[in-house]
């Protein structure tokens, strides 16, 4: 029987849930809230008395994890209303999905069913080796892409990894490669020291294949998350556009999209050093740092972490995130070409599976009202106000 001992274990169940791979327990679970809340007749309610539903509702739900050892499995039907209940179940892990300061509407949100669909990303690459030449990574069989006395190169269980002897012959050539996810995709790479490095879709890294010298530098495209191998006296250089971020062992993610405001850096366990325009900023965990060039400002605050690394982890979770936020992680990860003229100025809260089709991530969304969308032909979404 499964135990639900943290968190992350919560989320995942969620995920499952929606996506539809859940199991009996966890349908269980899940469903026994949604049937908490439909007995409520939330929808009757003003906005304050909503608010005041939902808050009792989380911390009853709260109490109830803390109290969870091994739920008893009993065989249960799907509800019907599978997709008005995913909106209810978020809230046992993040809060609930809606849009900030919106009227509550007493008659039920309808999502346009689509014509055309697009699957999720997946994990998929490009390598470039030193040499210029390419090789495309993918999810299929193990090969080795290089042997040397000191190197090996291969992918393994969907990862690019580098195994290194330690031990670097006289006078030789180090070479740099660059692993780039498309639109659509995303990789692990582990580097020749150990560290794992896990890149989000259209980002890449650059990386030399043995580090050498009195510290370790990479430079980021996009977004990675980075577990870095543990080692003092070579320090570990992470470089984007507008900052260096050194470490020694440490696990954090770093959002440096070309398209963003600013380059954002979290920090989860460790400590990092910010350096950016003659700025320096010092994180612990918990904390973000962003990185603006004009002016030259980093803001650091605390954060819930799970937010920045939920891609990571299979998820999209949006706290207080704009809908343009949120059309630019859906453009990366299902590779459309998103169109709009009159967007909305909303900020939802919520999380769906990373491994949705993007009609049910859109249902979602357009179940909360003020927004519509529809697929095209050529992996075109366009993007409307719902007056």
């Amino acid at each position: 029987m499964a135990k639900y001992n943290s968190r992350e274990d919560i989320k995942l169940m969620i995920a499952n849930y929606v996506a539809g791979t859940a199991t009996a327990e966890e349908i269980e679970f899940v469903e026994d809230y949604y049937k908490y809340l439909e007995q409520n007749s939330a929808s009757e309610l003003s906005n304050g008395e909503l608010t005041q539903l939902q808050e009792s509702t989380f911390n009853r739900i709260n109490q109830q994890l803390n109290n969870l050892s091994e739920p008893s499995i009993r065989t249960i039907k799907r509800y019907k209303y599978a997709s008005v209940a995913a909106i209810f179940i978020l809230s046992v892990a993040i809060g609930y999905f809606w849009v900030n300061d919106r009227e509550v509407s007493k008659k039920p949100k309808v999502a346009v069913h689509q014509i055309y669909d697009i699957a999720p990303g997946t994990n998929k690459a490009i390598l470039t080796l030193g040499n210029g030449s390419k090789v495309f990574l993918d999810e299929k069989a193990d090969r080795k892409l290089k042997e040397l006395s000191d190197l090996t190169v291969k992918t393994q269980n969907g990862k690019l990894i580098y195994l290194c002897s330690g031990k670097l012959s006289n006078n030789q050539h180090i070479s740099t490669n660059t692993i780039t996810t498309p639109k659509g995709g995303q990789y692990q790479v582990v580097l020749p020291d150990g560290t794992q490095v896990w890149l989000n879709a259209a980002s890449s890294l650059t990386y030399p294949e043995l580090f050498s010298g009195s510290k370790r530098t990479v430079k980021l495209q996009g977004e990675g998350y980075f577990e870095v191998s543990q080692n003092k006296a070579m320090p570990f250089h992470v470089e984007t556009t507008d900052q260096d971020v050194e470490v020694t062992g440490t696990h954090f993610n770093i959002n440096s999209y070309w398209d963003d405001r600013f380059t954002k850096t979290t920090l989860l366990e460790g400590s990092v050093n910010i350096s950016s325009l003659g700025l320096n900023k010092v994180l612990v965990p918990g904390q973000q740092a962003s990185v603006y060039t004009n002016p030259a400002l980093i803001k650091v605050k605390t954060v819930d972490t799970d937010e920045d690394i939920a891609w990571k982890n299979g998820l999209f979770q949006f706290n207080n995130t704009s809908l343009k936020n949120i059309l630019n992680q859906l453009e990366r990860w299902y590779n459309v070409k998103v169109n709009y003229s009159d967007l909305p100025f909303k900020r939802y809260n919520g999380m769906i599976s990373r491994s949705a089709n993007l009609s049910e991530v859109l249902e979602m969304l357009e179940l909360t009202g003020n927004i519509k969308f529809k697929i095209e032909a050529n992996n075109v979404l366009e993007v409307s106000s719902n007056k």
